[in-house]
């Protein structure tokens, strides 16, 4: 393994795209929203990320938490892994690894290097974009009709997609609708990472769209990007106004055929983060599967 330092720690910036893209070909468990390339630009400095290569694998670390991240790219063994987990401790990290795929402690001697935890409360929700669209199934009844309702009340509704000429709009709106939710650090975080938008919106290909009730009045919008398997979408952002009924209902299905449109199969709706009005939300769009997250912590002695 190449030598590396604390001082090679640095922001990703748009000059490391290609280095990032290469990594994540080679990368297994591609479903982690923390796998969207978006993500690593948006939420650089509302977490506090830096980045080192490393073997032609992208790692990130994060300060915020002093968590560093399962390295992006060809997977290391475990001998490796955890030289890199005591190397992080020496620069004052967590000896730990986030984001783990989950088919990695599955690898021989990983447990010999590691303990293993399932962190069940940062897993993704992962929605199958055809059952979206339609609502289909019995859980997605209620769903269905408040969808009609929002059609009934809402003659001439539309769905435009975001461009950088209206994007504008789209953090206008979010900051209306933040305004009626009680403070938090998770919004101020998200202030920071819809903050970074403007500047990355163009430059990593990203899309989303904006809904439209009667007399062109906002109802809503979702920022999306492609992921590297091709065929899922990452939701960054995702914002209606409840006081239309019906109105995130509508957004959530017509986004769901917009992106079917585009060629997509999944969409990948980020973590609940325990949060209880999370839980319901995203439950009640019935999953059709879940990306679970491993939590790796270097052992504290290990066979030589």
């Amino acid at each position: 393994m190449v030598a590396i330092s604390a001082a090679s720690l640095r922001p990703v910036e748009f000059s490391d795209r290609a280095f990032l893209r290469q990594a994540l070909v080679s990368h297994t468990d591609l479903q982690s929203c923390e796998c969207a390339e978006a993500n690593l630009f948006l939420w650089r400095d509302a977490y506090g990320e830096v980045f080192t290569p490393v073997d032609g694998r992208f790692w990130v670390l994060e300060k915020s938490s002093r968590m560093p991240h399962y390295p992006i790219g060809k997977p290391f063994s475990p001998r490796e892994l955890y030289d890199l987990a005591k190397l992080a401790e020496t620069w004052g990290f967590k000896p730990e690894f986030y984001d783990v795929p989950e088919s990695y402690p599955a690898a021989d001697g990983v447990r010999d290097f590691f303990d293993v935890i399932c962190d069940e409360e940062s897993r993704d929700y992962l929605y199958d974009l055809e059952q979206q669209s339609a609502l289909t199934g019995p859980l997605l009844r209620k769903k269905r009709n408040l969808v009609r309702q929002f059609e009934r009340n809402n003659p001439g509704w539309r769905l435009e997609a975001v461009r950088e000429n209206n994007l504008s709009e789209v953090v206008s709106l979010a900051g209306t609708l933040n305004s009626r939710l009680k403070d938090c650090d998770f919004l101020d975080k998200e202030s920071l990472a819809m903050a970074a938008l403007p500047e990355y919106f163009g430059k990593l290909d990203m899309g989303g769209v904006i809904l439209y009730a009667a007399g062109g009045v906002p109802a809503g919008f979702s920022i999306f990007s492609r992921m590297a398997d091709g065929v899922t979408f990452d939701i960054h952002f995702e914002k209606a106004d409840h006081e239309i009924k019906g109105a995130p209902q509508k957004l959530t299905s017509a986004l769901a055929g917009h992106l079917l449109h585009l060629g997509g199969k999944f969409m990948n709706r980020e973590q609940d983060m325990g949060e209880p009005g999370l839980v319901r939300a995203k439950k009640s769009l019935d999953p059709c599967a879940m990306v679970s997250r491993v939590l790796l912590t270097a052992k504290r002695e290990v066979t030589p």
